[in-house]
Formats: structure tokens, C-alpha cells, sequence
């Protein structure tokens, strides 16, 4: 760090650590929120039926038989609009 030899230095150097607090704050206010978001139970529940679908999917494309996966596929996406639904009804709930 410079010396600071006048005023209009130190001035200076105030407004510049008060711009870093100020975008640190903001940038904890972020980091908070999106916190606050992924530990929501909907959210939760949401990422947790995510992953044992992707595993799912990728399971039936490593099986045989191009209509057999054709069809666990298809099943499967129906699964997630019916879970995206709930969510958003649970999500709903939550809320009130």
C-alpha cells in the first residue's frame, strides 16, 4: 500500500474502500439469496429427483434395443412434467 501524503489522497482512498464494501455487500447479498433459494424443500426435492432421473436415463442408454431406450426415455420425460408440476404446486404451498 501507498503512503497517503495529502488529503485529497486519503479522500480518495476512502472512496475507493467504500466502493469494495459496498460490492462485497452486495456480492454477500447475492451469495445469500441463492443460498436461501437451493435449501428451499421444493428446491431440494427438485435437484434429488433431477439426479436419480439423469441416472436413470443414462442407464437406459446404456441398455439394448434403440426402442426399448426410445420408450424409458420418453417415460421418463413424462415423469419430469409431472414432478416440474408438483414442484410448482408444493413450491406454491410452501409459500403460503
Amino acid at each position: 500500500m501507498k503512503k497517503i501524503k495529502s488529503i485529497h489522497q486519503l479522500k480518495a482512498e476512502k472512496l475507493r474502500i467504500k466502493k469494495r464494501q459496498a460490492e462485497l455487500e452486495d456480492s454477500i447479498r447475492k451469495n445469500w439469496t441463492g443460498l436461501k433459494t437451493t435449501l428451499k424443500p421444493s428446491s431440494l426435492a427438485k435437484e434429488a429427483y433431477n439426479d436419480i432421473m439423469d441416472h436413470q436415463a443414462e442407464a437406459n442408454l446404456k441398455g439394448d434395443g434403440v426402442l426399448r431406450s426410445t420408450l424409458n426415455y420418453g417415460i421418463s420425460l413424462l415423469a419430469k412434467k409431472i414432478t416440474a408440476k408438483a414442484e410448482d404446486k408444493l413450491g406454491k404451498l410452501f409459500k403460503k
